[in-house]
């Protein structure tokens, strides 16, 4: 029991840490982006983020900038 609770917890650590999308995608071209003044609700809508990732919400406001996202996901400028 004790080695389920572990493992447990050691996903729910795992999931809360922010991740690279260039781990699985192409390089997202920040500049562009930025000047388009992109918004989480704007992934969603151009590139149906949503259907394919399950984002936390009580952290991800649809308005984060693509700067805020870029800060806390690693993502090069």
């Amino acid at each position: 029991m004790k080695y389920i609770a572990l493992l447990s917890s050691l996903l729910f650590a795992a999931s809360v840490a922010a991740v690279d999308c260039t781990d699985c995608h192409e390089k997202v071209d920040l500049a562009v982006h930025q000047e388009a003044a992109a918004t989480l609700a704007t992934c969603n809508d151009c590139h149906g983020m949503a259907d394919a990732h399950t984002v936390d919400m009580e952290i991800h406001t649809p308005e984060l900038t693509i700067t805020e996202c870029a800060d806390c996901h690693g993502m090069e400028k």
